[in-house]
C-alpha cells in the first residue's frame, strides 16, 4: 500500500514528542513541498487503514536528512541516512496514523542538498521517495544483501535478517537463478533460531561456477544473477553481477578490458524517476558512465543502470564545513552496504571538501571546476575511503586531477590538493561543464571535441538535464568511433580516429579541403586511438570535411581553417 495523502507543518527541531502543530496543511506529497521552502524541520502526517496481514511492514525511503517516526502515538525509532529505507515491523490498529518529522542536515553529510548547486525549493527536508505499508507474516524476512565473491570458491553471499513475531527454529532455503530466466542454477538453506519478538540475521553462501560476466554497454551483455530467500510463504530477491572494476594509468578496466570513459553528472531532483530518466537519458546521448553529484539515488536508478549497462560513480555525501571522520566511516559503510551488490557501481567518490563551479571563464557558459580543501577534511576523506570495499575503487574527487596541472585547454583545466595522497587520484580525468544559454552548444562542442582529442580515458560533461542543444551535441561528441584532426589550422595536421568500442574496426577517411581530396585507410583495435595519416589542405581552403566509414557506420567531422 502506498501511502500518498500527507498533511505537514514546520515544527521545533529539538521536540522529543509527536508535534502538535497549530495546523496540518495538506501537501501534494512529502518528497519537498514548495510550501515549506526555506524550513528547516518539517512534520508529516498520514492516515492508513489495517492493510490486512497478521503484521505489518513500514518502509520510509529517502528520509531526507535526520528523522523521528511515530505509529500511534509510539515511537518507532531515528533515522540518519537517507540512502537507506527505515523500515518496522509493526501490529498496526484499525486505523492508523503515521508521524515522521524530516530535519535538515546539521553535520555537514547532507551533500548538494545543502549547497546553493540546488534552489531551495528542492532542499525542504521530506520523504524523498516512497512510504508504504505492506501485510507480512509473523515471522517476516525484513532484508536480503547479496555480495559476489571470487577467488577460490566463486560463489554468491547472503545475508538475511528476520524479524520474528513469534518463536522462531527453523531453516530459510535460498536459490540462485539467471536474472533473465528461471532455471535454478545454485540452492542451499541456513538454519535459523529467534526468540518471540527478536531480530536475527543468517548467511549462506551459493556457489557459482564460471559466472557470465556483467560488461558495461558496448563491451558485453548484462547479466546478472537473481538470489531468493524464503521462509514458509514469505520472500525476499536480490540481484548482483559479476565483474571486476580498477582505475590507475589506463582509466578504468572492467573485467580486465579497459573500458574509454564518456560520463554525465547528473544533480538531483524531487522526482525520484528523474534517476532513472537520467540514465535512459546518458545512453541516448552515448554516454557509458554517470556520476550521482554529490548525492544518492533511489536504488530504481542503480536498476536502470544495471540493466542498461551504464557505469555509476557514487559520490558519498559531504557538504562544506567541518567534518567527522567516525560519521564518515559510518555513512560509507552503509552507503557501501545499501549498493554494493549493483554490478554497474564502478567506483566510489570522497573528497575532502565541497567543491563549487567558482571561476568563469572567457568561454562564457563553461567554467572551471575547483577544489579546496585541508588536512582536517583529508582526514575524513581516508577515513570515510577506509570503511568502502577494496574491490571497488575509491576517488579522492571523481573527476579531478590530483595535482595542479596546466593544459592545452584553459578552461576545463583543474587543480586539486588535500586527500589524494592517500586515496587513489582521478589523475586522467577531466570535467567539462555546460550551461543553458544560446551558446552552449556550440561550447560544448568545442568543449568535447578538445578533450576526445587529448586522449584521456575518463571524460564526464556536467550538462544541465533536458537541455536538448547540449544534448544532441553530447550524442554527437560522445560517439564511440569518431575521427579529428589533432591540429585543424596547422599546415598538414594528422588524421585521428579514436575507437571506444570493443570491436576492431577497419575502413576509410575521406577528406575534402578547398579543391583538394584524398583518402586514408583505418584499420584499429579496440578501445584505442591512432593516427591514420595527413591531411595537405590548400591556403585557401575555408575548411576541412572529413567523412570516416566504418562498416555500417558514418561520422563527418568538419573544421573551418
Amino acid at each position: 500500500m502506498n501511502l500518498r495523502e500527507w498533511s505537514a507543518a514546520a515544527v521545533d527541531p529539538d521536540g522529543q514528542d509527536p508535534p502538535t502543530p497549530d495546523e496540518w496543511v495538506a501537501v501534494e506529497g512529502p518528497e519537498s513541498p514548495a510550501r515549506f521552502t526555506g524550513e528547516r524541520t518539517v512534520a508529516y502526517r498520514t492516515h492508513f487503514a489495517d492493510p490486512g496481514g497478521e503484521r505489518a511492514e513500514l518502509r520510509l525511503g529517502g528520509l531526507y536528512a535526520h528523522a523521528r517516526v511515530w505509529l500511534n502515538g509510539e515511537f518507532l525509532g531515528e533515522h540518519d541516512a537517507y540512502f537507506t529505507p527505515f523500515t518496522a515491523v509493526v501490529d498496526p490498529a484499525d486505523e492508523n496514523e503515521l508521524v515522521v518529522v524530516c530535519r535538515a542536515s546539521d553535520d555537514r553529510f547532507g551533500g548538494v542538498f545543502e549547497t546553493d548547486r540546488l534552489p531551495p525549493r528542492d532542499r525542504v527536508p521530506g520523504i524523498r521517495w516512497d512510504a508504504t505499508v505492506e501485510p507480512v507474516p509473523e515471522i517476516a524476512l525484513t532484508d536480503l544483501t547479496v555480495r559476489p565473491a571470487e577467488g577460490d570458491e566463486t560463489g554468491i553471499n547472503a545475508i538475511v535478517t528476520v524479524d520474528a513475531g513469534t518463536e522462531l527454529s527453523g531453516r530459510i532455503r535460498l536459490t540462485l537463478h539467471p536474472a533473465d530466466g528461471e532455471a535454478t542454477s545454485a540452492m542451499t538453506s541456513v538454519g535459523v533460531a529467534a526468540e518471540a519478538g527478536g531480530r536475527v540475521t543468517v548467511q549462506g553462501r551459493l556457489s557459482v561456477r564460471d559466472p557470465d560476466r556483467w560488461w558495461p554497454r558496448g563491451f558485453g551483455s548484462q547479466r546478472r544473477y537473481t538470489v531468493r530467500a524464503a521462509l514458509g510463504d514469505h520472500e525476499r530477491t536480490a540481484t548482483t553481477g559479476f565483474r571486476t572494476v580498477e582505475y590507475g594509468s589506463e582509466g578504468l578496466v572492467v573485467n580486465g578490458t579497459r573500458v574509454p570513459v564518456r560520463g554525465r553528472v547528473v544533480l538531483p531532483t524531487t522526482d525520484p524517476e528523474d534517476a532513472v530518466e537520467a540514465i535512459e537519458h546518458a545512453a541516448e546521448t552515448n554516454a557509458t558512465l554517470v556520476r550521482w553529484y554529490g548525492h544518492v539515488p533511489p536504488e530504481s536508478a542503480y536498476d536502470a543502470a544495471d540493466e542498461a549497462g551504464v557505469l555509476l560513480v557514487q559520490d558519498l555525501p559531504m557538504s562544506p564545513g567541518a567534518l567527522d571522520a567516525e560519521r564518515a566511516r559510518s555513512l560509507a559503510r552503509r552507503l557501501s552496504g545499501a549498493y554494493g551488490h549493483h554490478a554497474s557501481l564502478g567506483l566510489f567518490g570522497v573528497h575532502d571538501d565541497a567543491y563549487e563551479f567558482e571561476t568563469a571563464t572567457d568561454q562564457g557558459s563553461w567554467r572551471v571546476l575547483r577544489a579546496v580543501g585541508g588536512r582536517e577534511h583529508a582526514a575524513t576523506a581516508t577515513a570515510a575511503a577506509g570503511a568502502l570495499p577494496g574491490s571497488i575503487p575509491t576517488l579522492a574527487a571523481p573527476g579531478l586531477d590530483a595535482g595542479v596541472e596546466d593544459g592545452t585547454e584553459g578552461w576545463v583545466v583543474d587543480g586539486y590538493t588535500g586527500a589524494a595522497g592517500d586515496l587513489d587520484p582521478g589523475t586522467h580525468t577531466r570535467y567539462a561543464v555546460a550551461g543553458t544559454d544560446a551558446a552552449a552548444a556550440t561550447n560544448a562542442e568545442r568543449t568535447v571535441a578538445a578533450l576526445r582529442r587529448s586522449g584521456i580515458p575518463f571524460l564526464t560533461v556536467f550538462a544541465p538535464p533536458n537541455a536538448a542543444s547540449v544534448d544532441a551535441t553530447l550524442a554527437t561528441g560522445f560517439e564511440p568511433v569518431t575521427v579529428f584532426l589533432d591540429d585543424p589550422t596547422g599546415p598538414e595536421p594528422a588524421v585521428v580516429v579514436s575507437n571506444d568500442t570493443a570491436d576492431p574496426i577497419a575502413g576509410e577517411v575521406e577528406w575534402e579541403a578547398g579543391e583538394r581530396s584524398g583518402t586514408v585507410a583505418v584499420d584499429l583495435g579496440p578501445a584505442a586511438r591512432a593516427t591514420v595519416g595527413t591531411v595537405d589542405p590548400p591556403a585557401e581552403a575555408d575548411s576541412v570535411d572529413l567523412v570516416l566509414s566504418v562498416g555500417e557506420r558514418t561520422v563527418e567531422t568538419s573544421y573551418p581553417r
